[in-house]
């Protein structure tokens, strides 16, 4: 398995149906073309692919200047404890390093010990606003 990676932006079939997989559509509840509308007004995206098959995708939204929020972190589960989520944010972390952003994200408690292995640390409380 040789895996490729890109900061092309994947197209909306292949990663409305890889964000499937998680049931994270049931969760967004988007159309896949606002779900690719979110990918294409990201600041970076990473992409990973198995030969020409999407298996996973992480992204920054971002000002550019100050701060960079890492989201949408998600790889297909047959290709998951490979390495292949890790080297995503790895080289998400090391292009906003490069432009003096400061790295954020929000997770869900049970995902926290995943980001802090990879250099995050717990520093403040998200709330999310609840209509």
């Amino acid at each position: 398995m040789k895996i490729k990676y890109s900061n092309q932006i994947p197209n909306a079939e292949e990663l409305y149906r890889l964000y499937d997989f998680d049931g994270w559509n049931d969760f967004l509840k988007l159309p896949k073309e606002d779900l690719h509308r979110a990918m294409i007004q990201s600041w970076l995206i990473i992409s990973a692919y198995d030969e020409d098959r999407l298996i996973g995708t992480g992204r920054v939204i971002s000002d550019g200047v100050i701060n960079g929020y890492i989201c949408g972190l998600i790889v297909h589960p047959d290709y998951r404890r490979k390495g292949i989520g890790t080297e995503i944010m790895r080289k998400l972390v090391e292009e906003c390093q490069k432009a003096n952003i400061h790295i954020e994200l929000f997770s869900e408690h049970h995902n926290a010990s995943y980001y802090e292995k990879v250099g995050f640390k717990e520093f403040a409380i998200g709330l999310k606003y609840n209509k």
